[in-house]
């Protein structure tokens, strides 16, 4: 009869590839349903949107297992398949996205921007046809909507230039 050192060694052994193989399976089947054993950051790609016959889409990255809040991002789809991120010169971390708004001159974004210092800032972007990015804060998220709603594809009539500096609008 083997000694009890013996049995213990080998019932230690039996259960140690045990755990090994839970441990692979597990995994593998984690990364079959598309996670991961241990969760991290989650990542959701906004459906694109087609503007000069290139493609941009909204990226928003979160982390599943800390209170921080999400990320957006705004990308340009190269002609490659690579991914450019455009940056707005938004200082802080995006909170809601309004738009695109797609128009002739160009495409517009709204952004409410939770700055460094905890304050809320709204934000109008706007890509021009020269797909350059320019963007400008508006006072708060009534004129931000209303800077929207402006748009041309609206039919609403551009204000004139004195009008559309006073009330903080980019001109398209």
């Amino acid at each position: 009869m083997p000694s009890p050192l013996t049995l213990l060694t080998l019932g230690l052994r039996a259960l140690l590839i045990n755990i090994v193989i839970f441990v692979l399976l597990a995994a593998a089947l984690a990364w079959y349903l598309g996670g991961s054993l241990l969760p991290g950051r989650q990542t959701v790609n906004f459906p694109s949107f087609e503007w000069m016959g290139d493609d941009y889409h909204f990226r928003v990255i979160g982390h599943g297992t800390t209170p921080e809040p999400v990320r957006w991002e705004l990308l340009h789809t190269l002609p490659n398949g690579d991914e450019e991120r455009l940056t707005l010169n938004v200082d802080g971390r995006w909170r809601n996205v309004w738009g695109p708004l797609v128009y002739d001159g160009g495409v517009l974004i709204g952004l409410e921007v939770e700055a460094r210092d905890g304050t809320t800032q709204w934000w109008v972007a706007q890509i021009n046809r020269d797909r350059a990015v320019k963007t400008q804060q508006v006072e708060d998220r009534g004129m931000l909507l209303r800077v929207l709603s402006a748009a041309p594809q609206f039919g609403v009539v551009q204000p004139a230039a004195g009008d559309a500096a006073r009330a903080s609008a980019p001109t398209p």
